[in-house]
């Protein structure tokens, strides 16, 4: 019989074999829920829908400083004591009052959350 020697490459080749069929078995894994990352989105979706509705309210009140509601005086009203155009005037300046008080509070609540949400979206991004 005669016998045939094996060159060294294939021998290395053949040792390799097994090595390269453990690779090549599929590899599945549940990913995990990252608690971090939740948080932090969570965190810049509640703050930036803040930001969003405080604009809205600002500019809503904006408006409503440019242009009040007009004042109503009832005219069935048995004869006013006090001159009602005066009482509209008093009226329409009470409104514009509450609208800049409102436009106040909207660019506090902008203050407070624009910075709490661009810290918050920088922390995400890493």
């Amino acid at each position: 019989m005669a016998t045939t020697k094996k060159s060294p490459a294939v021998k290395k080749a053949v040792a390799k074999a097994p090595a390269k069929a453990q690779l090549i078995q599929p590899i599945y894994q549940q990913s995990r829920i990252d608690w971090r990352s939740l948080y932090l989105y969570a965190v810049c979706l509640i703050t930036l829908m803040v930001c969003l509705f405080s604009l809205v309210s600002f500019i809503r009140s904006g408006v409503n400083v440019a242009y009040p509601d007009p004042a109503y005086v009832d005219p069935y009203n048995p004869a006013p004591k006090v001159n009602s155009a005066a009482i509209a005037a008093q009226l329409e300046d009470q409104n514009q009052r509450q609208a800049i008080k409102s436009m106040i509070d909207a660019v506090t609540t902008l203050i407070i959350a624009g910075p709490l949400y661009l810290y918050h979206w920088r922390l995400a991004r890493k």
